[in-house]
């Protein structure tokens, strides 16, 4: 490393760079990045709002954040912002209100992933555990999938999604896929062995299925699996999705893709500078997109780019 204070990977000591994105308006974005700090390992998640283009500090939380999403509104709160730590640290922060945290009481390793299924929250991780927010609190919810850890981590549940509390899917290493019907887990048979981590379910009834090797599949439980992969994304590992004005963009790491119909192609973003795309989140009326330093937010017709300073 230079005296100037740089990584091999080009980055400085002191950068943050974006994992993950929560829009709640079409000119707000909540941004949540790390930053190198000590050595190759962050310890905490920097999380900022970019509003109307004026980045602003919101606070610094003390876990590495897996897992970010929208909690709707209700006739007791409006709309949350919520955000899940790899070892359990939940922060709820409703707008306009204090934010407060909770922790989960982890059976083993990292929590993954953490998804809104009817207004309520799951979380899923590793050795397949699965937790849900009711309104009495959390509540493991694995029996039949978990598997107790021993010396190591053997399998883990990468996302989930579902279309209400009696018809959620999960899905994780190896192509692991199980289905929740309101009362007990049951395996599927998986279109592949490959790690999927993404699980989308689809305003049609469909689910799609995507993860590494650009891998992308559609389908549900009842019909079976269609595979949509292309060979010209094999090298790509796909780890986030977001629904779009009907299309379902793909976050690939160094590659934006998107799923028309049972067609996935590459997205031509004609902004300059280093790209990466992470987690993307939408409102009705634009996307955002983050990665690394890349903060972009699409209209439907035109990219922009904000530089964080």
């Amino acid at each position: 490393m230079s005296s100037e204070g740089h990584r091999p990977d080009g980055r400085r000591d002191t950068d943050l760079y974006f994992t993950h994105v929560i829009s709640g308006a079409p000119n707000v974005a909540l941004l949540l990045g790390h930053l190198y700090l000590e050595g190759h390992e962050p310890s905490i998640t920097r999380v900022m709002v970019v509003r109307d283009g004026t980045f602003y500090f919101v606070y610094d939380l003390p876990d590495i954040i897996y897992g970010a999403t929208l909690l709707p509104a209700t006739d007791e709160r409006p709309f949350a912002l919520a955000m899940l730590g790899r070892r359990g640290l939940l922060r709820i922060n409703p707008t306009g209100q204090a934010p407060w945290d909770e922790t989960l009481a982890l059976p083993n390793a990292y929590l993954m992933h953490l998804q809104e299924i009817s207004g309520e929250l799951y979380a899923c991780g590793t050795q397949r555990q699965v937790h849900h927010r009711g309104a009495d609190g959390w509540r493991r919810m694995d029996d039949g999938c978990h598997v107790p850890l021993a010396d190591q981590v053997t399998c883990c549940f990468n996302a989930m999604d579902g279309f209400g509390a009696d018809d959620i899917y999960a899905a994780g290493d190896g192509g692991a896929l199980w289905h929740w019907d309101g009362r007990q887990w049951r395996p599927l048979v998986s279109p592949t062995t490959l790690a999927i981590r993404v699980v989308q379910c689809m305003p049609d009834g469909s689910v799609v299925l995507a993860g590494d090797a650009g891998t992308v599949f559609r389908g549900n439980r009842l019909e079976g699996w269609r595979m949509l992969t292309a060979p010209a994304f094999e090298h790509l590992s796909v780890e986030r999705a977001c629904l779009f004005q009907g299309t379902l963009y793909l976050c690939a790491q160094r590659e934006l893709l998107a799923l028309s119909g049972d067609q996935v192609t590459r997205v031509d973003v004609p902004v300059e500078g280093h790209l990466a795309y992470y987690s993307a989140s939408a409102t009705d009326g634009a996307m955002w997109t983050v990665g690394d330093d890349a903060i972009l937010r699409f209209d439907g017709a035109t990219w922009e780019r904000f530089i964080c300073p």
